[in-house]
């Protein structure tokens, strides 16, 4: 069996959870408040060994692809590695949107030749690298691609990085 990323942090977040536990249990006083993180942090190794912690439209403590077969949602990439590759997402008729958080994360987004797109991006304390700029720390910026045009159908974009790295890639 291999181990991955985030099987090790849950055997980590699991064993400081029971040493934290066992040492308020040993003590001849058991403070509550004490207890809390204890649990807290076994309950969250738990949930990441097994895989229980996220969805098909979030990455957290996993480096995954996202799911398109839902296209037109809120994704979001937390304590991750995740990639979006807008190649495989089926030609749109209408103008659709989709939402993509990055928070304490990395991300890669690949845009599809065929869809023009808009990306509306924005950064706090993160970096987002876009085919012709960058922004760092804070700040936001608008990018187009193909032959964009209001009237057509389009893909429009909102990413925000917080704390993480974007990496919009083109063709």
């Amino acid at each position: 069996m291999r181990l991955s990323g985030s099987m090790v942090s849950g055997i980590i977040l699991l064993i400081v959870g029971c040493v934290i536990l066992l040492a308020n249990f040993i003590g001849i006083r058991v403070n509550l408040f004490r207890l809390f993180p204890g649990t807290a942090l076994l309950v969250l190794g738990i949930v990441i060994l097994f895989g229980q912690f996220g969805g098909h439209h979030e990455v957290i403590f996993d480096r995954k692809k996202i799911d398109l077969s839902e296209p037109f949602r809120e994704k979001n990439i937390i304590f991750a590695e995740g990639i979006m590759d807008l190649n495989e997402l089926k030609p749109i008729t209408h103008h659709q949107k989709i939402k993509l958080n990055i928070i304490f994360a990395s991300g890669k987004l690949i845009l599809n030749p065929n869809i023009p797109t808009i990306i509306h991006a924005s950064s706090a304390f993160g970096n987002l690298e876009l085919p012709d700029r960058t922004v760092n720390f804070l700040g936001s910026t608008d990018y187009r691609t193909g032959d964009f045009e209001s009237a057509e159908p389009y893909l429009d974009i909102e990413a925000n990085v917080v704390f993480g790295h974007l990496n919009v890639s083109g063709f």
